[in-house]
């Protein structure tokens, strides 16, 4: 037996891969996670509001998430908060579009890279080719979505409790649609290479027959035997209750329930080796991210390679890349539904002054990543107790109780520590958001 330690290249932040091998194969594994950032302490004796503008610090990515989550938390803990159609159609808008520039950059930048290994395309190669390039301003151009709407990205803070402070115009909404046909284009004629009624219809489907980039992505895994490696617990869970496909549920492997209690999400002590906490749903692990979330809402593609694959790596990562394409659909909708509530209040005036308010709340959205959870205490207008559940702690925490972390559970019985890597990058490793 020997044991390796290596660090993992292509993740957000910094992050270490322990391996335990016997006869070739991976026996054990740990992920490690060397820092911690402290944002919840941070947080403490701090008036309420300024959560809305350090939360969305957290993360250089996913940081909206966060903001949809303070926000809700906060007013969560408020007696009565009113919120027009607009404010939330907005903040529903811009939090799709983060989790599709995600899994764009995502997908062309984590992901294809780690195949090229196999089989080198020249079209693919990072700082290179043609599609890199092309993939690096589509993503850019979708955050822009957001700072129509919010001001700025990363890092908005324009959702307060009531709505939200911008106001816009129909010109803006405009934009939004032109902006997001580009991408969709982008995403039907290269990512996949579809007619945008064939994609429509292809989710109701038991089979694939993708072509474009994922098409190559697929040739290749099958040619090099990458389809069913990264098999982990089989089970999945989904929370957000804005995200608009799909409600929270949770599958335990073997049946669905239409439901998530978040009293039962708790947060344990691991063995000591990383400093993320783990988390875990009923004493279990459970996976989050876009695989539950597609494999829930009823997406027949992916339920059909679930059958065949179960939670594989190949699974994990096709769920991700044809939801960009079902946000793409849900978002065009919310954009032209929005049209019908521009002349409404972005911001509704809570009846509570914040200053005086004694509560607790939390709140949880599907981010880009999969489940994300907020809770606080609130004591006279101060956080007294701050709690951030981020879906990477739910995929790549350590272990506890007995039970590997999700990630680490799907890298036993791999034999090579390059497609531990890849099984690793599938579940999108951000070690900042993991430790916060």
């Amino acid at each position: 037996m020997k044991i390796t330690k290596e660090v993992l290249l292509r993740v957000e932040g910094e992050a270490l891969l322990e391996l335990d091998w016997n006869k070739g194969v991976i026996e054990d594994a740990k992920i490690i996670l060397p820092s911690s950032r402290g944002i919840e302490k941070i947080l403490k004796s701090r008036p309420a509001m300024d959560a809305l503008v350090i939360t969305p610090r957290v993360c250089g990515i996913c940081g909206h998430a966060h903001l949809m989550a303070s926000v809700g938390a906060i007013e969560n803990a408020m007696p009565k908060v009113g919120l027009s159609e607009k404010a939330k159609l907005v903040r529903d808008i811009t939090l799709i579009s983060e989790i599709i520039q995600n899994h764009i950059k995502w997908f062309y930048l984590f992901i294809v890279p780690d195949v090229l290994k196999f089989k080198s395309i020249d079209l693919l190669t990072p700082l290179k080719g043609k599609r890199w390039f092309e993939a690096v301003k589509v993503s850019g151009l979708t955050t822009r979505i957001i700072a129509l709407f919010g001001g700025q990205w990363p890092h908005s803070s324009y959702a307060v409790p009531g709505g939200v402070t911008s106001d816009f115009t129909e010109r803006e909404i405009s934009k939004a649609l032109s902006i997001l046909k580009e991408v969709r284009t982008f995403f039907l004629e290269k990512t996949i290479d579809m007619q945008e009624s064939e994609f429509a219809n292809s989710l109701k489907k038991t089979h694939y027959g993708f072509g474009g980039d994922l098409g190559i992505f697929l040739d290749i895994c099958a040619d090099y035997n990458l389809v069913d490696m990264g098999k982990s617990y089989n089970r999945f869970i989904t929370g957000g209750e804005i995200f608009p496909c799909v409600e929270p549920a949770h599958y335990t492997g073997s049946r669905r329930l239409c439901y998530m209690n978040m009293s039962c999400v708790r947060e344990i002590k691991g063995e000591g080796y990383s400093k993320a906490p783990a988390v875990r749903y009923r004493d279990l692990p459970y996976e989050t991210g876009p695989l539950a979330r597609q494999f829930l809402s009823g997406n027949a593609v992916v339920k059909s390679i679930h059958k065949k694959h179960r939670d594989s790596y190949i699974t994990r990562v096709v769920s991700r890349v044809l939801e960009i394409g079902v946000m793409c659909i849900q978002l065009e909708e919310k954009l032209r539904e929005l049209y019908h509530h521009i002349d409404e209040p972005s911001y509704i005036e809570p009846s509570e002054d914040l200053k005086n308010l004694s509560g607790e709340g939390a709140y949880a959205v599907e981010a880009a990543r999969g489940t994300l959870i907020h809770r606080l205490t609130i004591e006279k207008g101060r956080i007294s107790e701050y709690s951030i559940i981020t879906p990477s702690q739910w995929n790549l925490g350590p272990r506890a109780g007995g039970l590997l972390g999700v990630a680490e559970r799907a890298l036993i019985g791999l034999d090579d520590s390059h497609k531990a890597q890849m099984v690793v990058r599938s579940f999108d490793m951000c070690s900042v958001c993991t430790t916060h």
